[in-house]
């Protein structure tokens, strides 16, 4: 859209580092964005206040105000551009607060500024929806209800992986595998892709577990009644379901729950099965916040 549009779409970038600032505001620049440029965080808020921007990159921790801060009172005022957080900051509280005030996307420092060019294009891309509610916001137990949204599911997933920094890479891409394929089955299947409806997901970590909770608005389901997945074929015919899904035009896939079941150490539904608990083990050992786990 930036790229076609008689009226390109304006962005600002605020960094107090003078190479970021330039590289990513030329790389933006080059993709059609009309970009402008603060070197603090009151200049950003004086911008913001007076132009009315698409989007916003701020980096969280810069002179007179922090990112975090310009976030906060730009969610008070009348200008509302979507917010992309950029930091080196990965400490939870820090990730977390980005969340409760309502952050697009968080970029871990350093990025190629070519990222920032996708990130845009995808933020831009995406209609307003209803914001995601924050329940909890402690390291050891995020609790949110965000709209039933592949959008939101995505992001949601973004920034809760970036909490499982600490975990070793093998395990932390089998967690984000696993919560993004619970995350989307709520979203499509029990919200039907309303974004006026509400997923409740939690995600609780302790020194010998992480945890994840969904609850989807649905009435549920059965497993005996999932033609469309893996999980409910019989042995003989274990891919049956691809023919039913390309029958119904939905996408390809539904080895989810199958896949979900082999890395979880438990799964556990409620009755209606509109609600999992998806459980994985880790062995103690010292580290982050007096824990830093790995699988056993």
């Amino acid at each position: 859209m930036s790229r076609a549009s008689a009226l390109p779409r304006k962005i600002l970038v605020a960094d107090d580092d003078r190479t970021t600032r330039f590289a990513i505001s030329s790389m933006l620049k080059e993709a059609g964005y009309a970009v402008t440029a603060a070197k603090d965080g009151a200049e950003a808020l004086r911008n913001i206040q007076k132009n009315t921007f698409d989007l916003a990159f701020l980096d969280i921790w810069m002179p007179e105000l922090s990112g975090l801060e310009v976030l906060a009172r730009v969610r008070e005022g009348e200008s509302h551009p979507k917010i992309i957080m950029m930091t080196s900051d990965t400490t939870p509280e820090t990730l977390l607060r980005a969340i409760r005030e309502q952050a697009y996307e968080y970029l871990s420092k350093p990025f190629p500024p070519r990222e920032a060019v996708e990130v845009a294009e995808r933020a831009l891309r995406q209609d307003a929806s209803p914001p995601i509610e924050v329940i909890s916001a402690k390291p050891h137990w995020v609790e949110l209800l965000i709209p039933c949204t592949r959008e939101a599911a995505e992001r949601i997933q973004s920034f809760l992986m970036k909490l499982e920094a600490d975990l070793p890479d093998d395990l932390r891409n089998i967690m984000g595998l696993a919560f993004k394929e619970l995350l989307l089955n709520a979203v499509e299947w029990g919200g039907k892709l309303d974004p006026n409806r509400k997923v409740r997901i939690a995600h609780v970590r302790s020194s010998r577990m992480l945890l994840y909770r969904v609850a989807d608005p649905g009435p549920g389901f059965s497993f005996k009644g999932l033609k469309h997945a893996a999980v409910g074929q019989p042995a003989d015919e274990p891919i049956a379901h691809v023919n039913v899904r390309d029958q119904l035009g939905i996408r390809p896939g539904g080895f989810g729950i199958a896949m979900i079941r082999a890395m979880a150490d438990e799964l556990l539904y409620n009755e209606a099965q509109n609600e999992v608990i998806f459980i994985k083990y880790l062995a103690e050992s010292p580290g982050v916040c007096g824990t830093s786990q790995v699988p056993r």
